[in-house]
């Protein structure tokens, strides 16, 4: 049995219908499948509609039309409804629509707008380096949620997002650098290893050593033997992290003497490594003092 959707009164609200007449949102999809441009444009006016779920109903049944959805979403994507902007630029990022990222990349940077990361997430899943550049702008912006929702869409975006993140992070103020090296960390191309070691003096080096560490390059091990005598026992503790799939023979007593490090995860960490380095196993003293073998999080 189809399921019937009275919004009689909600769709007088949001302006969607002006008639008496009850909803029938599977007749609607029916008869967008069939090519109704009425019936597509009511269904992309219906993700307005908060109550009972709807919106939520429609954006399934919208992402199901696939393409041809697209050109009536486009007409809404900058609606002053917030929910409806949201669902149109997330339908527009599931459809993978390139048409979409001039808009949605001109949204992603209209700080007066909330929930952002809406926009970030649906260039990521758009997936071309057209929308690169808003990307790594919304790298230093405000919200933290636009800036972790953008770190993800460049690490999605992969191999493409390399050489523009390491041009970005050249000069990049510190909130966005932390992100490009993040992303650059993640993506894990041999390309990043020269401009994170000119990275490891600055204010973002935990993030740094973190990245080394994923990009699992020897060529980075004196700068992660440098970082474990860091005065911050945060990036001591990520130079110690790194070094379990970078270091050789000559991490070993260094990561021996951190083992004594004043602060326990640096020594679990220490030992995690030296175990991954030497094959064998070691324990540290955990913050109660006693003597544990690390879990192994290494595959």
């Amino acid at each position: 049995m189809r399921h019937i959707y009275f919004l009689l009164l909600l769709l007088a609200l949001s302006g969607c219908q002006q008639s008496n007449e009850p909803v029938d949102l599977q007749a609607l999809a029916g008869k967008a499948r069939g090519g109704d441009n009425a019936a597509l444009s009511k269904l992309v006016e219906l993700l307005a509609v908060d109550a009972n779920n709807v919106n939520d109903q429609v954006y399934g049944i919208v992402t199901e039309l696939g393409a041809g959805a697209v050109p009536a979403l486009l007409k809404k994507v900058n609606s002053a409804d917030k929910s409806q902007r949201e669902h149109v630029i997330a339908a527009l990022g599931s459809l993978r629509a390139q048409e979409a990222i001039a808009p949605v990349s001109q949204i992603l940077g209209d700080k007066s707008l909330g929930r952002r990361y809406v926009a970030a997430w649906a260039l990521g899943e758009i997936g071309e380096p057209a929308g690169i550049p808003a990307l790594l702008q919304a790298l230093n912006d405000d919200d933290s949620e636009v800036r972790k929702y953008a770190t993800r869409a460049l690490i999605k975006l992969n191999q493409s997002a390399v050489e523009p993140l390491i041009n970005y992070l050249a000069t990049a103020p510190p909130q966005g650098g932390a992100g490009a090296i993040r992303a650059l960390g993640d993506i894990a191309d041999p390309r990043a290893l020269i401009p994170l070691l000119a990275q490891v003096e600055g204010v973002n080096r935990q993030e740094v050593f973190l990245a080394l560490g994923k990009l699992k390059d020897p060529r980075a091990e004196g700068a992660l033997l440098k970082g474990l005598v860091d005065p911050d026992w945060q990036v001591r503790m990520k130079a110690a992290m790194a070094l379990g799939p970078v270091g050789s023979a000559a991490a070993v007593a260094p990561l021996q003497r951190t083992l004594e490090d004043d602060v326990h995860v640096v020594r679990e960490w220490s030992a995690r490594s030296l175990e991954v380095i030497t094959g064998q196993h070691l324990k540290y003293r955990n913050e109660k003092g006693e003597y544990v073998t690390p879990y192994s999080i290494y595959h």
